[in-house]
């Protein structure tokens, strides 16, 4: 048999307070005056006693759960998404959320997630349709859309923001002179929302700029990968070769330039270079990388405000300027 749950009552016993003085004390009541020695009393005996609280007893105390499902699509968990998620939780359990990750498996209906643990909040960070959503919300759950999405994906802050990247990349690459750009994208299939979203973005940059359409080269991430993307730029004639490269994120542009040195090239004065994401290696390669930042810490500081709104019924915040930020370096 295993060994009986402690109890708040047991802590209460253990400091010689009552309950309700332990329930201030754990849960962190500022409102409520506690004499500092008491505290310290009853953060004791919790300790001492191994004491961890109720997630249903906080529930019925609450009345509602202040568990945050985070529901993460299928797709790669790279330096950007790994440091959202972390940003997020952080940000939730500052705000006494718990939040629990999930994956979402292609074909897996995501009301196997949510009605196992029945949280106050559901972020989603895909589209998973209208009826799933209505289910979510019909039985009490807020929902979040972390991409902002819409049924017709338009006018949407988020999305938009992907858009972004692909044209502050041409627009800088346009700016230092050049006028024939490629893009350097991932080929796996679940890239393809924000490959297409960066790849958009290009275009309509160059279109804006009186330049032909990005030469675009889908590769996986190996070196046999990117150094076929790199021959269909070099085996045209020289004046129809691209001058400068934007890439999908900064791992690929990792790989090119590691690539473009066993070709006997360099960036820029071969080809420029400029990648997004803004990954902590990018200041470190040879040369320092040119890229985008996304600036996640305004996007994280949103959501978690968005759910704590929707948790308490309250107006949602408008939601902030999205933009990210150029970074200049040496490789474009």
């Amino acid at each position: 048999m295993g060994t009986a749950r402690v109890t708040a009552r047991q802590v209460a016993e253990a400091a010689q307070v009552s309950q309700a003085t332990v329930s201030y004390v754990l849960n962190n009541k500022s409102l409520t005056r506690i004499p500092e020695e008491t505290r310290r009393r009853v953060l004791k005996a919790a300790r001492e006693l191994n004491y961890t609280p109720s997630a249903a007893a906080r529930a019925l105390r609450l009345g509602r759960s202040d568990i945050v499902l985070i529901v993460l699509p299928d797709w790669p968990l790279g330096y950007a998404m790994s440091g959202f998620v972390d940003g997020l939780t952080a940000q939730l359990e500052q705000l006494n959320l718990q939040p629990v990750i999930r994956r979402l498996k292609q074909g897996t209906p995501v009301g196997e997630l949510w009605k196992a643990i029945m949280p106050a909040a559901v972020l989603l960070l895909d589209d998973v349709g209208r009826d799933e959503r209505t289910s979510i919300e019909s039985a009490g759950v807020f929902v979040a859309q972390g991409l902002l999405w819409d049924e017709e994906h338009t006018g949407n802050p988020l999305l938009a923001r992907g858009s972004l990247v692909g044209s502050l990349q041409v627009e800088h690459l346009a700016a230092q002179g050049h006028r024939r750009i490629g893009f350097l994208a991932p080929r796996a299939e679940h890239d393809r929302l924000f490959r297409r979203l960066r790849i958009e973005g290009a275009e309509a940059a160059c279109l804006d700029l009186g330049l032909d359409r990005p030469q675009v080269e889908s590769t996986d991430l190996t070196p046999d990968g990117v150094a076929a993307a790199l021959r269909g730029w070099l085996d045209v004639p020289a004046a129809e070769r691209v001058t400068a490269v934007c890439v999908y994120s900064d791992d690929y542009a990792l790989a090119l330039m590691s690539v473009m040195r066993d070709f006997g090239l360099s960036a820029p004065r071969d080809l420029a270079v400029i990648g997004a994401d803004n990954i902590p290696l990018a200041p470190f390669a040879g040369p320092p990388l040119t890229t985008i930042d996304h600036n996640q810490a305004v996007l994280v500081t949103h959501l978690a405000r968005v759910i704590v709104a929707g948790i308490e019924g309250d107006t949602p915040p408008d939601t902030p300027a999205l933009h990210p930020t150029l970074i200049v370096r040496q490789s474009a």
